[in-house]
């Protein structure tokens, strides 16, 4: 019998899977909340400067009253606020599993809930006398189109200053890191002390000099710690939280850098910056670490203790 040739597989089905592994792809989300706050002030200050300059849309915004207009402005700013100080806490959210489908999936709840509340702001002062489902759906139409200017501009403005803040973080980081290692070279790999690493059920547990620990990654309920041994990288997994295990070590120079990771600052080989953030190459392995902002302070400071 002769064998079938095989089935072209249609180009839809391509593009579809294309789609799908793009909105499973990993996105960083905005965990500070102070860049939060400005980019929300942002958006309203947008746009009530826009429609008390501008007046677009006369047919549909009230632009007799000053104060009425640039209260679009503050109606925007506050369901923003609602939504990513409130809204975010209340729904079973996963910043760990944040994906770029999820992130525009977000992005929609911002604008069918800043519809709603635009057009209930705008009808307030007529009292819905000509509320129609035409007018509800335009106003989410202009709605659409207003949010796409400031989001844009916001978005290159923010990206810019993030590069340049985690730009020079990283070079003082980079500099102490160098200046440690050209003055007190080899002083604590000396160290005879032991350190003992416990799992949560204290059934298992690691003992290893402190300065052979390279790094510990938390996934789930474990945690997996990197060190040395005889030159080699070996690897140990424990049933436990970073926190718990963070606990456990009393080393001032094994810091917490990331939510998922600690990380022995001797081990730093070089650091770069980008909008993202601040990642670190270590020396013995070609794991790239993440630094979170509210670790550089603790980070640095501990580094520079050891000039």
């Amino acid at each position: 019998m002769e064998n079938s040739p095989h089935k072209p597989i249609p180009k839809s089905s391509g593009i579809i899977r294309s789609v799908l592994e793009l909105f499973r792809r990993p996105f960083p989300i905005m965990e500070d909340w102070e860049m939060r706050w400005l980019v929300i002030g942002f958006h309203g200050i947008f746009i009530a400067v826009f429609l008390v300059f501008l007046k677009p849309f006369p047919s549909l915004f009230n632009f007799d009253n000053l104060f009425i207009t640039a209260g679009y402005g503050l109606v925007v700013s506050l369901i923003l606020a609602i939504n990513h100080f409130l809204i975010s806490k209340i729904l079973p959210i996963d910043i760990k599993q944040w994906t770029i489908g999820k992130s525009i999936l977000w992005t929609l709840h911002d604008i069918v809930s800043l519809t709603i509340w635009v057009f209930v702001y705008n009808n307030i002062w007529n009292n819905f006398e000509n509320f129609t489902w035409g007018k509800f759906f335009y106003v989410g139409w202009i709605t659409l189109v207003l949010a796409i200017i400031p989001v844009i501009i916001s978005t290159i403005l923010l990206e810019n200053w993030l590069l340049r803040r985690n730009l020079r973080n990283a070079n003082r980081i980079q500099q102490s890191v160098d200046n440690v290692a050209t003055t007190i070279p080899e002083i604590v790999p000396q160290t005879t002390d032991l350190l003992t690493i416990y799992a949560e059920n204290q059934s298992e547990w690691l003992k290893i000099r402190p300065f052979d620990l390279i790094f510990l990654e938390s996934s789930d309920n474990y945690v997996s710690i990197f060190y040395k041994e005889k030159d080699q990288l070996q690897k140990k997994l424990l049933r436990s939280t970073l926190t718990n295990i963070a606990a456990q070590i009393t080393q001032p120079y094994i810091q917490r850098c990331h939510r998922s990771y600690l990380l022995n600052l001797h081990q730093i080989k070089y650091v770069d910056g980008n909008s993202r953030g601040l990642q670190l190459q270590l020396l013995d392995t070609d794991k790239v670490i993440p630094v979170s902002r509210k670790y550089v302070k603790g980070i640095l400071a501990q580094i520079e203790a050891n000039k």
